[in-house]
């Protein structure tokens, strides 16, 4: 299994499109921090924030790992690696479990450049506004000011990882879709309007309380810098949980599918 990650990570190291996207979140990050400061100073109104949402981590995350995820999995069934694969005697199971750990190595490059412009707010003093639920605006908006040290460095560190958990956990759905339908075009389409549905139903108060057991109803105004491990705890077991049932099921779709 560990050949198969090693050359899923040198797939990645190669790949164009996956620098794109990461030069993508890195210039959303960049907008991100540039409104929420502007914001501050009353240079832009109420209207950005429609755009703005486009640029948050949440929303971004949610559209170039959908992205990945169709060029990582649906493409290998395109030019049969994933058959050749099979067919050196590799399991259907360690395919599933090296491409789940790949995404989730994609997910700590796109966020990294959110953590980076959290650091770089916190490093520079000013005054940030937050415009939608997110934590890396939240830590601008709540720290702004403060002395950076090694302290707010590994807290910063363990939130930056604790959100990669529960996007991965989130997005993990398209996993799930990727290996049930093997098509690049349905994964995106499919993927990324069902997350964007949830975030939407999950403020309903009759569903709110079932999604509460899942990685769409965490609550990102607990995870500050103040955050207690209990936390933590919660953000990460509830991902986790979801995660694994997503795993499960994509192994049981791909374990069913026949491949030619």
């Amino acid at each position: 299994m560990f050949n198969l990650i090693r050359a899923d990570l040198y797939q990645m190291r190669k790949s164009k499109s996956i620098k794109i996207l990461f030069l993508l979140c890195c210039i959303s990050a960049a907008i991100m921090y540039v409104v929420c400061k502007q914001l501050t100073e009353g240079n832009l109104g109420t209207d950005i924030i429609g755009f703005g949402s486009f640029v948050t981590d949440f929303q971004m995350i949610s559209l170039v790992s959908v992205i990945f995820i169709s060029i990582f999995i649906c493409n290998d069934f395109d030019n049969k690696t994933i058959h050749d694969s099979i067919s050196s005697g590799y399991s259907r199971s360690s395919i599933v479990i090296c491409k789940t750990i790949t995404y989730y190595i994609s997910i700590l490059l796109f966020l990294l450049p959110y953590m980076v412009v959290a650091i770089i707010g916190i490093c520079s003093g000013d005054s940030f506004e937050s415009f939608l639920p997110s934590v890396f605006q939240n830590i601008m908006k709540y720290k702004s000011g403060i002395s950076f040290n090694s302290t707010i460095f590994f807290k910063i560190l363990a939130i930056y990882l604790t959100m990669s958990i529960v996007y991965a956990s989130q997005i993990s759905i398209s996993v799930l879709i990727a290996f049930a339908v093997k098509k690049p075009i349905i994964v995106i389409s499919l993927g990324y309007i069902i997350n964007a549905a949830i975030a939407q139903i999950v403020n309903i108060d009759n569903f709110s309380d079932l999604f509460k057991l899942t990685p769409f109803g965490v609550d990102y105004s607990k995870l500050t810098l103040d955050a207690s491990a209990s936390v933590y705890g919660s953000f990460i077991g509830t991902s986790m949980i979801f995660m694994l049932i997503m795993i499960i099921l994509s192994y049981i779709s791909f374990r069913k599918a026949e491949i030619k």
